[in-house]
């Protein structure tokens, strides 16, 4: 004979268990469109109504049933959860005898519904009272139980005494999949199976999850003969029917088998679902075929639930004391930590200490590379390896396992130390890991069976999935584990991460005290900022009064004087700003690390986050240092501009960029162009030609761009309901005979024909005395003729603006020809 194979969950997953094409033969199933007309049936219908399969495919449900059960199926498919209105009493009369069933319909697909129908004890079913009944005593005294324990004996007893099965056994999973039987009610000759454990494949993933589906399945005989469905497939698709809710559907060979090894001829399941997620079976056994009315059923299911409410209290329960214990534990070391001045002393170095808050053998504060050790523990060495190891994991909050050496192989060497571990990360930079170790314990575990050979394929034409045959008592000697961790015991671990917090508020506090003092330091630097500005609107203003009063040569030397004077504070101020910067982003970003690892901060730490602003202050400080860089380097450029527009070293002709003091006037003159009292602000539109360099004076040439554009801007400001934006336009191009030519235009209100003549002429001005005495236009044409050997003209129209085309040639016939003017005003 050849030798068996063992097989992986893959050949298992491959059967269709939800979709078997089956049913058991105790009842009959039909499937039924939206318009009730019969599209499947199972072949036995000639067992109960006389008449095969194929007779009743295609034909209207009246084929079946009378006009009122139609339309009792009609009105329950109204119904949101069909579940609501099963059983349904179906009465369907042959030509020989009277049937009654309990009809159980469910929505197979949307366009399609399944009615099993099992054969009824009556003709009628257990009315709501009785249903009542049957429950209610029941249900009270599980609610009633004092413990755990006693709450899974009290199920098992209520689910025997109204079903009537052999054995009642309830089954609980464990975190592995491996189930272990907590409660039992038996017939006295039976072997006992109490604290007997199953291995995980003993109930697949794919079992699991019809489980966690269809809460209860009654397998009536396990030696019965499959009924195949009519047609196999569905004629609106062509798929397998998914018989996942079907009362009737029939089991895989593979569970038959299992059963028929255990000597079971009937069961019953019980799906026990906590928290949305399967936590056990409630499992019932028969020496005898063994049919349950869908009631009892019900009464049973009903009882799981009442049981799942129950679990979490009673479960909690059985270690209330110790979590009240290790909640005290956590607020002893949170008062040590607070008073010590290096926190991890107060985890070390008192009772209690680190090493008992989770009943552990050996614990670590692992910081900046520096092992604190408690109890049993690896080596600090082997306290690197295992936190690099754990890096890598990058968990969350909390880690544990209580078989370390199956997850990390290094640590079989130290299991009698180390065979479970408990670890929290504090922060990952600097590391800081906290970690609790168990040693090995080394138990037997009883198992039904050998759990290392559950299934078998064998081997023949067609293959499939064989059960183990033997469930004698197992017994296995496990090592390389651990005591489990319990939840409280976890929850307290990450108890003490939260417990750390302080220590970031006092490291916070040292922040905010830096960044007071960078406010400080911002505050000291604007208020240079803000002198500087009026050193330079003070600057600007006495350059006006000098050009009106003539003394540009004073004026140089105040420029060059306040120039030096600025150039060192904005060197420095420039010099420093992006260290302050680099600083606060330091800072900030210390901060988000924080954040980032403790993202729930204590209420101290969340009040001060709102008192400051916290978000928009480490937006903001960014921005803000921007500005004063923005301003400082402003003011430079300002500076180089009036010693670019004052030339003082340039008293002679000389070749330079006409553009580069017509860009240094404009720079000067910025800040008249905004707009004030929420008045839109002067647009300049430069209109540049590729001149070639001009021979000229550059500082008086300056001095002439200075009075045109002046007088554009306040031709501009006294027109304050202008229509359409404010413009100065500056346009250059290069003209015939080597000369160049230099247009100024605004679009203010324009000059009067009647005074265009005069407007040249010295001391004539038509504003007040105290804005002007009226000599700028006529030395800017003494600058522009005389000087330069050019023209100066004016073409305007009221309401239209004002255009000043300067024309100069681009060399002039002698250096020596003239001497230069004094000043412009």
């Amino acid at each position: 004979m050849m030798q068996s194979e063992t097989v992986n969950w893959a050949n298992y997953e491959r059967e269709p268990i939800q979709s078997p094409g089956l049913i058991q033969p105790h009842g009959v199933l039909f499937v039924i469109s939206q318009d009730l007309k019969i599209l499947q049936a199972s072949n036995n219908t000639a067992d109960f109504f006389g008449h095969p399969a194929e007779t009743f495919l295609n034909q209207p449900l009246e084929m079946l049933l009378d006009a009122t059960q139609v339309n009792a199926l009609k009105e329950a498919i109204n119904y949101q959860t069909l579940g609501s209105v099963n059983p349904l009493n179906i009465t369907i009369h042959t030509d020989w005898k009277t049937l009654y069933f309990d009809g159980i319909v469910h929505r197979a697909h949307p366009d399609c519904l399944i009615l099993d129908l099992e054969p009824a004890l009556s003709p009628k079913t257990v009315g709501f009272l009785s249903f009542y009944k049957l429950v209610e005593a029941a249900a009270s005294t599980i609610q009633n139980s004092k413990n755990f324990q006693e709450l899974c004996q009290f199920v098992v007893k209520e689910v025997r005494s109204i079903t009537g099965f052999d054995r009642v056994m309830l089954y609980r999973f464990d975190t592995a999949g491996h189930g272990a039987v907590l409660a039992e009610e038996k017939l006295e000759s039976m072997n006992s199976w109490l604290n007997l454990n199953y291995p995980a494949e003993d109930i697949p993933p794919q079992a699991r999850q019809l489980y966690s589906i269809n809460l209860l399945r009654l397998i009536v005989d396990v030696n019965y003969k499959p009924v195949p469905i009519v047609p196999a497939t569905k004629p609106l698709d062509q798929k397998p029917l998914d018989l996942s809710h079907s009362v009737l559907r029939s089991v895989s060979p593979c569970h038959i088998e299992y059963l028929q090894n255990m000597k079971v001829s009937a069961s019953m399941s019980i799906s026990i679902v906590k928290e949305g997620k399967l936590w056990g079976l409630v499992a019932c056994h028969h020496n005898s075929p063994k049919y349950v009315s869908y009631e009892v059923r019900k009464a049973c299911e009903f009882f799981a639930k009442v049981m799942a409410l129950e679990l979490r209290s009673k479960e909690d329960d059985s270690y209330y004391e110790y979590r009240l214990q290790l909640q005290a534990t956590t607020a002893k070391l949170v008062e040590y930590m607070s008073v010590e001045a290096n926190f991890i002393d107060g985890l070390v170095n008192r009772q209690p200490n680190l090493l008992n808050l989770v009943m552990a053998d050996g614990a670590v504060s692992y910081f900046k590379g520096t092992c604190q050790q408690l109890g049993k523990t690896p080596s600090c060495d082997r306290i690197e390896h295992l936190i690099q190891w754990l890096e890598e994991l990058n968990f969350p909050n909390v880690y544990h396992t209580n078989a370390l050496a199956s997850v990390y192989p290094e640590a079989e060497s130290y299991k009698d130390i180390a065979s479970g571990l408990l670890a929290v990360a504090i922060s990952k930079e600097p590391k800081h890991y906290v970690l609790w170790f168990r040693s090995e314990v080394i138990h037997h575990v009883k198992w039904a069976g050998d759990p290392n050979t559950p299934f078998e394929l064998l081997p023949g034409r067609n293959p499939r999935l064989h059960p183990r045959k033997s469930f004698e008592v197992w017994q296995e000697i496990v090592k390389l584990k651990s005591l489990p961790w319990k939840p409280c015991e976890i929850d307290a671990a990450l108890d003490l991460k939260n417990a750390i917090v302080p220590i970031v508020l006092r490291q916070a506090d040292e922040l905010a005290k830096l960044n007071a003092a960078l406010r400080k330091s911002e505050a000291r630097t604007q208020e240079k900022a803000h002198q500087l500005g009026k050193a330079l609107q003070e600057l600007q203003r006495t350059q006006t009064q000098l050009i009106e009063q003539e003394k540009m040569s004073e004026l140089g030397e105040l420029i060059t004087s306040i120039a030096a004077e600025i150039t060192n504070p904005i060197n420095f101020i420039t010099g420093n700003l992006s260290y302050a910067q680099e600083y606060a982003e330091d800072l900030f970003n210390l901060l988000y690390l924080y954040q980032e690892h403790y993202p729930e901060p204590v209420p101290e730490i969340l009040e001060r986050i709102e008192s400051i602003d916290l978000e928009f202050t480490s937006q903001d400080f960014s921005s803000l240092i921007g500005s004063m860089k923005g301003g400082a380097e402003r003011i430079r450029d300002l500076v180089h501009a009036l010693r670019n527009f004052m030339r003082l070293n340039e008293s002679e002709l000389k070749a330079v960029d006409i553009h580069e003091g017509i860009n240094s006037t404009v720079l000067i003159l910025q800040h008249r162009f905004k707009g004030k009292g929420g008045l839109p602000g002067i647009q300049v539109v430069k209109a540049y030609g590729n001149l070639p360099q001009v021979e000229c004076y550059p500082s008086q040439l300056n001095q002439v761009f200075m009075n045109l554009l002046s007088n554009a801007i306040e031709a501009l400001e006294s027109r304050p309901n202008h229509p359409g934006p404010k413009t100065i336009r500056i346009r250059t191009e290069v003209l015939g005979g080597d000369r160049v030519l230099i247009s100024i235009a605004d679009n203010g209100m324009g000059i009067n024909p009647i005074l265009q003549d005069q407007i040249f002429e010295p001391f004539f001005t038509t504003k007040s005395t105290k804005q002007s005495i009226g000599v700028g236009l006529a030395i800017a044409q003494e600058v522009v003729v005389q000087k330069h050997q050019g023209e100066i003209r004016c073409i305007s129209e009221l309401s239209q603006g004002a255009e000043f085309i300067l024309e100069i040639p681009t060399r002039q016939p002698s250096p020596n020809a003239t001497k230069p003017v004094d000043s412009v005003g």
